[in-house]
C-alpha cells in the first residue's frame, strides 16, 4: 500500500495539469487506465486565445453557424491546439510525481484508491478522471447524463480561418462541427442516437458542399457530460474537468475549464487557498454559468422539432456579438 499526499485518479488535462502544479514538494500519485492517456482523443481541440498553450496548430477568427437553410456568423477568437501533443508533453515534465498507466481504478473510498494492482492512500483524493469518473460514481453521484460524440481528422479542400456548427434534424438534440486544423480539420458530430449514421450523414454533406475531401485519416469517440457540477465530496476528495461536470452541456468545450478547475484546486493543496474559498470561488466562476448553459440545454432539446427555434433561443441568442 502506498501513502501519499494527493493521489490524482485520470491522465487528461485536468489530473496532467494538476499534477505539474503541485509535485513539486509533495508525494503525488497520478493513476490512469489507459496505457497512453494521450491517445485517441474526441476533442475539436479548440481552446480561448488567451489560454498559454505551446502546442497551438492553427488560430480562427469566428464561428459560423448554419441551419435551416440561414447563416449567421459570430466573432469568436480562439485557437485549435495539438491536445494529443500538449498532453504527452505534460506527461513527460513530470519529475516528482509518481504515474501509473494501464491501472484500472475499481473504487475510491475517503482516503483510499483501489485499483485492479494496488492499494493507495491519500490525504486528498482528486477525481480527474473524465464523464465516467469512478471518483464520481463512488460516492453515488450521477454520471449517467451524457451526449454520445465522435471526431474524425479530415482533408480540407481549402483552408479555414472560422470554426463551423451545423444544426439538422439528422443529428438529434445535438450539432456537427467543423474545426480547421491547417490542411486537415476536426470534423465530427454529437447525438443523442444513431451515431455512426449521423457522422455517415454529416460527412456526406461536408463533402457535397466542397469543404473537405472524402478520406477519414483518424476517428475517436467519447462523451460529453450533461450532469450536475460538482466541485467537492467531504473533505478531502475533489472533483476536476469532466469528472466536476465542468463541461459546457452546450457547445462541449471544456479544455480550459480541465485547465482552470486544476489551476484552483492546486492553491488549495498547497496550503494558499482554503476549501471554503475553493467552493466560492468555482460556486464564481462556474456555478452559474453552467446553471444558464444547462437551461440553454433544456430549451434546445424542448424546441427540438422547430429546429430554428432551438439554435435561435439556444445558441444565437448565446453567441452575440
Amino acid at each position: 500500500m502506498g501513502i501519499y499526499h494527493v493521489v490524482i485518479v485520470g491522465a487528461g488535462a485536468a489530473g496532467l495539469n494538476l499534477a505539474s502544479e503541485i509535485e513539486k514538494g509533495m508525494k503525488v500519485l497520478l493513476i490512469d487506465k489507459r496505457k497512453n492517456p494521450h491517445k485517441r482523443i474526441a476533442c475539436a481541440e479548440w481552446v480561448p486565445e488567451f489560454l498559454q498553450i505551446r502546442e497551438v496548430v492553427q488560430r480562427v477568427e469566428g464561428l459560423v453557424m448554419e441551419y435551416s437553410g440561414i447563416r449567421v456568423r459570430k466573432r469568436w477568437r480562439g485557437k485549435i491546439i495539438d491536445r494529443e501533443r500538449w498532453q504527452k508533453r505534460l506527461l513527460e515534465s513530470l519529475r516528482y510525481s509518481e504515474v501509473l498507466t494501464g491501472e484500472k481504478v475499481e473504487l475510491v473510498e475517503r482516503g483510499r484508491v483501489i485499483t485492479d494492482k494496488g492499494v493507495y492512500e491519500g490525504d486528498y483524493i482528486v477525481g480527474a478522471d473524465g464523464p465516467f469518473s469512478v471518483v464520481r460514481r463512488s460516492f453515488n453521484i450521477k454520471t449517467d447524463l451524457l451526449l454520445p460524440a465522435i471526431n474524425v481528422k479530415v482533408p480540407l479542400r481549402e483552408p479555414m480561418e472560422q470554426t463551423r456548427i451545423y444544426f439538422f434534424k439528422e443529428i438529434e438534440k445535438g450539432y456537427g462541427w467543423l474545426f480547421p486544423r491547417r490542411e486537415i480539420a476536426n470534423a465530427g458530430v454529437g447525438a443523442v442516437k444513431n451515431l455512426k449514421d449521423t457522422l455517415d450523414f454529416f460527412l456526406d454533406y461536408l463533402v457535397k458542399s466542397g469543404l473537405i475531401k472524402k478520406k477519414i485519416i483518424s476517428i475517436s469517440a467519447g462523451f460529453i457530460p450533461l450532469y450536475d457540477f460538482v466541485p467537492m465530496v467531504g473533505e478531502r476528495v475533489f472533483l476536476i474537468g469532466d469528472a466536476s461536470g465542468l463541461t459546457d452541456p452546450l457547445t462541449g468545450a471544456g479544455i480550459y475549464q480541465a485547465y482552470d478547475s486544476a489551476r484552483i484546486l492546486a492553491k488549495v493543496l498547497k496550503g494558499e487557498k482554503s476549501k471554503e474559498d475553493y467552493i466560492r470561488e468555482m460556486e464564481l466562476s462556474y456555478g452559474r454559468f453552467l446553471k444558464r448553459r444547462h437551461a440553454k440545454r433544456r430549451i434546445f432539446e424542448d424546441s427540438w422539432n422547430n429546429l430554428k427555434e432551438a439554435v435561435e433561443r439556444a445558441w444565437i441568442s448565446t453567441f452575440r456579438g
